[in-house]
């Protein structure tokens, strides 16, 4: 169970948080702050909350999300948030389980098609970004794969989570904040198919 119980963060832990969401609102994506593991349990600001994993704190995120600097440093300054961002207009995410994961970013390697990706150790997953709007696939269905798309967030490195924090695999510096066109993935998909 999750709480409202918010705790001052560690001064070192919440300076990366708020770097890294500094850092991701000045490429334009929009940040919304996200329910803190705090070595024991998700905390968050809603004192009736249940979720337990990473969430926005907002019940209604969508219209608080912001790439404003001085909006997502307000958010950062007293207290540890987890960083989520949302999807479906800057870019969707492709959530695939680790071992499909591997092949696909093996794949998009070799075709010199980079894109941030991100490792989630807590659900076992790797997150791809890819430009918004992206169909269904039967190739991704068959890999177990989830589509967060418009109205959906995904966590960001450094989210701590149970299983350590996420950490990226391939970072968006690394990706020139490139997001991965939807011919590129689909080339990756049949290498691995």
């Amino acid at each position: 169970m999750s709480g409202s119980r918010l705790r001052p963060a560690d001064p070192g832990q919440q300076r990366t948080l708020r770097q890294a969401a500094l850092c991701y609102a000045a490429q334009g994506w929009p940040v919304v702050p996200a329910a803190f593991f705090d070595g024991t349990r998700y905390a968050c600001v809603q004192a009736d909350c249940v979720q337990d994993g990473p969430h926005p704190v907002w019940r209604l995120w969508q219209g608080r999300a912001s790439s404003d600097p001085d909006v997502v440093a307000s958010w950062y300054r007293l207290f540890s948030f987890a960083v989520a961002l949302p999807t479906g207009a800057v870019f969707d995410v492709v959530e695939l389980p680790e071992p499909a994961a591997v092949r696909v970013q093996g794949a998009l390697v070799e075709h010199g098609t980079p894109t941030p990706i991100a490792v989630w150790r807590e659900r076992g997953v790797r997150l791809f970004w890819v430009n918004p709007g992206l169909p269904a696939d039967d190739r991704l269905t068959a890999m177990n794969a989830r589509i967060r798309g418009e109205g959906g967030w995904v966590p960001a490195p450094p989210t701590p989570t149970r299983r350590g924090p996420m950490h990226w695999a391939l970072p968006p510096e690394q990706a020139e904040w490139g997001i991965l066109a939807h011919e590129d993935l689909a080339k990756a998909l049949d290498a691995v198919s």
